[in-house]
Parts: structure tokens; sequence; C-alpha cells
């Protein structure tokens, strides 16, 4: 069987490799692959999260989306709980991002602790009112609680995509590394954070993002109920 995660444990840390083919674009089964691989590990606490150089995440598989309403429903609902595990668990997210990131991509960018990019010619942000879509409600609550307000407008609203070194300044991104050093230096953020009390960590999101992630919880159990009404 293919698989598109593959998990190697360094306690206190896990190394996640994203590999779901070119681009790394997330089909139903890659996303549970994905949130099994995020699940809680109290040994492991935090982990690495690796794409491919031609594609952080690329997004959803537009062909499931269209395949049917059971299908659309049964991708975003997998969507939906990844995120929100994602922000909401106990386990940490440091992001090594070398590829695009767009529509999926970068919401996983937005719900990680520390996001840690390469220079390049790549693509970050949101692309779905450039293709004619309005953007959803849940990255552009992601965009509200982790981007710059004075361009939020611009890479929401408008769809406004930025290359790896905008989107360090807009907050896409936390910082730039040179290639050969980012696996070893988000290693070293994740062994940092892994110190980190559940007790503590969980806290602090829930008095950070507040309301914002109740809303998140609400909209994720919506997209379940549809997925299993």
């Amino acid at each position: 069987m293919t698989t598109s995660v593959i998990v190697e444990r360094r306690p206190p840390i896990r190394i996640v490799r994203l590999d779901s083919g070119k681009r790394n674009i997330l089909t139903t089964t890659a996303v549970e692959e994905l949130k099994d691989a995020l699940s809680p590990d109290p040994e492991a606490p935090a982990i690495v999260l690796l794409g491919r150089t031609d594609g952080f995440c690329s997004g959803l598989d537009n062909a499931s989306l269209a395949e049917s309403q059971s299908s659309r429903d049964a991708l975003l609902a997998a969507m939906g709980e990844l995120l929100y595990e994602a922000l909401a668990g106990p386990t940490r997210i440091v992001c090594g991002c070398e590829g695009h990131a767009v529509a999926a991509g970068a919401m996983l960018l937005l719900v990680s602790d520390i996001r840690l990019g390469v220079p390049g010619s790549y693509k970050i942000g949101f692309t779905e009112p450039r293709i004619g879509m309005p953007l959803p409600e849940l990255p552009a609550l992601l965009a509200r609680e982790r981007l710059d307000r004075r361009r939020l407008h611009d890479l929401t609203v408008l769809g406004r995509i930025v290359g790896p070194a905008e989107a360090a300044e807009v907050g896409f991104l936390d910082e730039l590394v040179e290639a050969d050093a980012l696996e070893a230096e988000a290693i070293a953020r994740a062994e940092e954070i892994a110190s980190l009390s559940d007790a503590a960590y969980r806290g602090s999101i829930s008095s950070v993002w507040g309301a914002a992630i109740e809303r998140i919880k609400t909209l994720a159990d919506e997209q379940v109920a549809r997925r299993d009404g």
C-alpha cells in the first residue's frame, strides 16, 4: 500500500515527511494519514513537518472535490479535523517549507507553531479568489489570527500570492534559512518546544486564540456533520 506520510520517531520529536506526489496535493487518504502522524505522543510531543521541494502542500485534490458531494464532504471534513487538531491539540508543529504552500498548504502553515522557509521562487497564499471562488470562513479566520493586519485584505479578498521573503514579512512564515540548513534548524526548534508542558501549551493557545478557536471547532464539526449526515 502506498503511503503519503512517513514518520520517523526521534523522541522527544517526530519527523513527518509529506509526499503524496507532485506538489503534494492532498487526497482524503493523505489528510487522514497526516492526521494520524500528528496525533498525540507523550514521548515525542513535537513534530517537524516537511514537504517536497516542488510543494510543501499545493492544496486539496480537485478530482476528489469534483467527484461527488460525498467525496467532497469527506475531504473537507478530514481537512477541518486536521486543522483543528493541529492547532488545539497537544502536538507542537515546526514546518520546514521549501515549495509551494497554497490554499490548504497555506492553512497548514497558519496552524503551525513555527514556520521556517527557504529562499526560492515558490508561492504561498490563498488562490481561491483568483480562480473565481470566495475564500471560505476557515482560512479567512486563520488569516485574521496570523497575518499582518495591514496586508490582510490584499492576501485574502484580493488573493495575492507571495514569495517566501514576502511570506516571512506578512506572517505565513516566521523566517527563512538556507535550504541545506532547513531540516537541522527545524529539528532544533522542535526539540526546544517539546519541553513545554501540555497544560502550559494548550492553555496558552486557548488564552491567545480565544473565541476564534471555538469557531474553528464549530466549522470543523459542521463539515463532519455534512459528511456523516
